[in-house]
């Protein structure tokens, strides 16, 4: 049996937007655990923060105790003190400074996404353009105003 090319095209159609959608998420995501962290290092308390959100305290507790983990760029050592916004993979650390520069070339596994792609790699880390892609994108989301 072949397959019908116009339900192949249209499944292919959603995938793309699927994939689109789903990266729009992981940005907002990221955008919000991020202000909340702000809202959190301007003084604000994590039950007010929890209040005026409606959200749990022990939620906004895990999203700022996430994110006090050493923050150091894991392809430059740079801290988080150093760089206007830092980006946070599953292990993997990444600054503005090196979202704007890195370049990639080899093939490897890529320490976000763990996809096999060319990549930048810096010792035992790797990231590839897709994850350098997401990372500036989130960095220039949060660094908008709303």
């Amino acid at each position: 049996m072949t397959l019908d090319e116009e339900l192949l095209a249209a499944a292919r159609r959603a995938c793309t937007e699927a994939a689109a959608a789903q990266d729009r998420a992981d940005i907002a995501k990221a955008v919000y655990h991020h202000t909340v962290l702000r809202l959190h290092r301007a003084g604000g308390s994590m039950r007010e923060i929890a209040e005026a959100l409606k959200m749990s305290h022990q939620r906004v507790h895990q999203i700022v105790e996430h994110s006090k983990r050493t923050e150091l760029c894991s392809f430059c050592g740079r801290s988080g003190g150093d760089v206007d916004k830092m980006m946070a993979g599953p292990s993997t650390m990444i600054c503005d400074i090196c979202v704007a520069s890195l370049q990639v070339a080899e093939d490897g596994e890529c320490s976000f996404c763990g996809e096999t792609r060319p990549v930048h790699e810096s010792g035992t880390v790797r990231i590839c353009r897709h994850c350098l892609d997401f990372s500036a994108a989130v960095i220039s989301a949060a660094a908008s105003p709303r």
